[in-house]
């Protein structure tokens, strides 16, 4: 079977090495850079210049540990060379898996000629396929307002690769997890940051009493944050101005550079899918095992709007590539966790209190402050809390963690409840000590009331 993959982001190149697994032919087709946004213009960059900022971030708190008094002075540039390091690095141990698994690798724009055939537009060449799978992603996207399509306004792709220095006024349109984790790394680089939210909170999508909490530590680091505010205008040259309205009240925020993250929209028009006969609307639409309504084109990733997230295309690549080997087995379902990489981060998964009333559910809810665990305070870590969410019968629902290391626990949670466990059931589980992880022990347990590290509970 020869199967072709169109973009070799995280979906993409999963899908490949997947495929190549089953001993299929696997040819994969990228017009850009290897590893897509996630690696070349997201995640990867993201995380690169977050580990840095929590760095100098140290390095200012570092007399209340003992070792030095100092005011970090880094070097913009030198950060913005290791993230290249890091990126490249990770780049090409991909193109070395992909050669280690056969797959042929093609950098060019692919389209389709028909359901059967895709056209190289470099190479003037056709490429014929038993399966498509369409990988190509998203873009970020824009507001339809006056100064917003102007290139002197960034997007999220835009802030990797040019220099904002100490000092300088950023402001941030869209207070959701992009924006957060700008404003979190700009803050911690000495930049005046500015976000301005529509919604009547920053991540308004997410835990309130996590959002709220990290609004709150923002603003401590004097992060200005603006919620009800609608942006009506940008404009897009120098001195830079974004002018928005909150509560009918006009505001007008001069800033050195004016980033929007408002959100992203699916990539697929070069592809011509037209010529294919795939049904598109703003996204290409899929079924549970990631089929578009062609049987054997399948879409997987951003590209289909079902989750923005890196690490839901990888999940659904593998779905969609069992699927084509077994097509009578029954599409596994998805649980798929979220994290901002905040200071604290804010990790979860399934319900929260809100869309628990929302759907009429009636849960209990176990809540542990992270003040109280000892690994937390030895590391200076001690802001934030872990809710577990369960029904009546205490078996989980969900869970909310906003703590240092919430990305590296909330897998824990994940298979707790895609395993329908209770909390009784995970009694026997034994943390090490001390350990961060040791905060869900608590947090599960006061569910019950019985936490050990915590206050008991007033009957």
């Amino acid at each position: 079977m020869k199967i072709v993959v169109i973009g070799g982001g995280i979906g993409g190149y999963t899908t490949a090495i997947k495929a190549a697994q089953y001993k299929a032919e696997v040819v994969l087709i990228e017009k850009g850079k290897l590893g897509g946004t996630c690696l070349n213009r997201g995640c990867i960059p993201t995380k690169a210049f977050l580990h840095d900022a929590h760095i100098i971030d140290a390095v200012r708190t570092s007399k209340a540990l003992g070792i030095f008094d100092s005011i970090p002075n880094h070097n913009v540039q030198a950060i913005i060379d290791r993230k290249d390091t890091v990126v490249n690095r990770l780049r090409d141990g991909i193109a070395s898996l992909c050669k280690a698994n056969k797959i042929e690798l093609i950098e060019d724009e692919a389209s389709f000629l028909d359901d059967k055939t895709l056209i190289l537009k470099n190479r003037k060449e056709r490429i014929s396929a038993d399966v498509f799978i369409i990988a190509t992603g998203s873009m970020p996207a824009r507001l339809p307002i006056e100064g917003a399509n102007s290139e002197e306004v960034w997007t999220s792709d835009d802030c990797f690769d040019t220099p904002i220095q100490p000092g300088e006024h950023v402001c941030l349109i869209g207070g959701g997890v992009i924006g957060v984790e700008l404003a979190t790394f700009y803050k911690s680089m000495g930049c005046n940051v500015t976000v301005i939210e529509a919604q009547k909170r920053i991540l308004p999508n997410l835990d309130r009493d996590a959002a709220n909490q990290l609004a709150t530590l923002l603003k401590k680091h004097s992060v200005t944050i603006l919620t009800n505010a609608m942006v009506n205008k940008i404009i897009p040259s120098h001195p830079y101005q974004v002018i928005c309205h909150v509560n009918d009240i006009e505001h007008k925020i001069t800033a050195d550079r004016i980033i929007q993250s408002v959100g992203r929209k699916a990539v697929f028009s070069e592809l011509k899918p037209e010529n294919a006969n795939i049904e598109t609307n703003r996204v290409i639409p899929v079924n549970d095992a990631y089929q578009t309504n062609i049987p054997h084109i399948y879409a997987i990733g951003d590209v289909n709007g079902q989750s923005w997230l890196a690490h839901a295309a990888a999940a659904q690549a593998k779905v969609a590539v069992d699927h084509i080997f077994n097509p009578k087995a029954k599409p596994q379902q998805l649980l798929i966790p979220s994290v901002v990489y905040s200071d604290p981060q804010i990790a979860s998964i399934g319900l929260d209190e809100t869309s628990a009333k929302e759907q009429n559910i009636e849960i209990k809810v176990g809540k542990f402050l992270v003040s109280a665990n000892g690994k937390h305070v030895v590391e200076g870590s001690d802001r934030g809390f872990i809710k577990v969410i369960t029904d009546l019968n205490n078996k989980i629902l969900g869970c909310t963690i906003f703590s240092h290391l919430a990305s590296e626990m909330i897998p824990y949670m994940t298979q707790a409840i895609l395993t329908n466990q209770t909390i009784e059931s995970l009694e026997s589980v034994v943390f090490p000590h001390p350990t961060i992880t040791e905060s869900l022990e608590d947090a599960m347990a006061d569910v019950l009331g019985l936490a050990i590290h915590s206050f008991p509970k007033v009957r």
